[in-house]
């Protein structure tokens, strides 16, 4: 299974965000897929911290060991895919431009009250997607925003 997303580079100077640098760095990651209990927390995480900020220790969730890539995951998701880098794309070197990470998927997690029949119940997960800017959605096309500080 391959995975892709899109960060863009920091608003404030157009640098790259420290998530793009430590992908590019280790060649790993971790796609934490966010429920709405934690979505403030996760918005929290897109702050703009320098680079010797924990994000983990700002936003008060737990990292937990990975089982086949270096860094950690969020143990709060209850559904983590751990990746290996397979290409990044670059567009663009100034704010407003951003990156295609794509890797390919080596593990995948899913808390056990989610899986039933082979499958994860998004009902119980109730995800939460991104759309652009401070705009978030929710199953059946509910948009919210969260503002930053």
């Amino acid at each position: 299974m391959m995975v892709c997303f899109s960060p863009m580079r920091r608003g404030t100077d157009g640098g790259k965000k420290d998530t793009l640098k430590n992908i590019e760095a280790t060649k790993q990651f971790v796609i934490n897929i966010v429920g709405e209990e934690i979505v403030q927390q996760m918005n929290d995480c897109a702050s703009e911290f320098p680079a010797d900020i924990d994000e983990f220790e700002a936003s008060g969730l737990t990292k937990e060991k990975s089982v086949l890539v270096k860094p950690a995951r969020v143990k709060e998701s209850h559904v983590h895919l751990e990746c290996k880098l397979e290409q990044v794309l670059h567009f663009g070197e100034k704010t407003g431009g951003g990156s295609l990470v794509i890797g390919k998927v080596l593990h995948v997690h899913v808390s056990d009250e989610l899986y039933e029949n082979g499958r994860i119940n998004s009902e119980k997960l109730k995800p939460v997607g991104r759309l652009a800017g401070a705009t978030y959605t929710l199953p059946m096309a509910k948009t919210f925003e969260l503002q930053r500080k």
